[in-house]
């Protein structure tokens, strides 16, 4: 399908999507449109071998390569943000508002921690050698509530529902 045409033919959200790739300067694809979906579903903060067991089924030609692609072009873009955490694994985070992480070092859960529940510092205007600071986010290392009662990580089942219920929590916290 043409790019020109997917605004004809495609339903309100995959439309929604594809405007949000245009304006970031991206063209407008069948796996690009589908993760990008996934992004804005998913607080699980998935790495790209999780956005592409998620997606295989519907999309059975999606291969890891692509899937790594398309979320490194999305985090340049601006699409999603790249999350810390253990390991050289590409993990992303849909969410764009401004929020900070919690990453559970047992299993390797990320949280995300609202802003308005914590204090930060303010940061310097710029740091040595002439950075201009933009911004600051904070990552907590955490042990989370379901390693701490057993001691061992859970499935990566147990660890998406888990970082979505406290996701929610946290969130419904402020």
């Amino acid at each position: 399908m043409k790019s020109e045409n997917i605004r004809t033919t495609l339903p309100p959200a995959p439309m929604r999507h594809a405007e949000k790739l245009r304006a970031a300067g991206l063209k407008v694809t069948g796996p690009r449109l589908a993760i990008l979906g996934l992004l804005e579903h998913d607080r699980s903060h998935p790495g790209a071998e999780d956005v592409l067991g998620a997606l295989r089924g519907r999309h059975p030609s999606l291969s890891l390569s692509t899937v790594y692609k398309t979320l490194e072009a999305f985090v340049r873009a601006g699409l999603c943000r790249h999350v810390a955490g253990d390991g050289a694994l590409l993990r992303v985070d849909g969410t764009l508002d401004p929020h900070d992480h919690a990453m559970c070092r047992v299993c390797g859960a990320v949280f995300d921690v609202d802003r308005e529940t914590v204090e930060h510092p303010v940061p310097p205007a710029r740091l040595a050698g002439g950075l201009t600071v933009t911004g600051i986010r904070v990552e907590y290392d955490v042990v989370c509530a379901g390693c701490g009662r057993t001691g061992r990580p859970g499935t990566q089942r147990e660890r998406t529902e888990h970082a979505e219920r406290a996701s929610k929590t946290a969130s419904t916290a402020s």
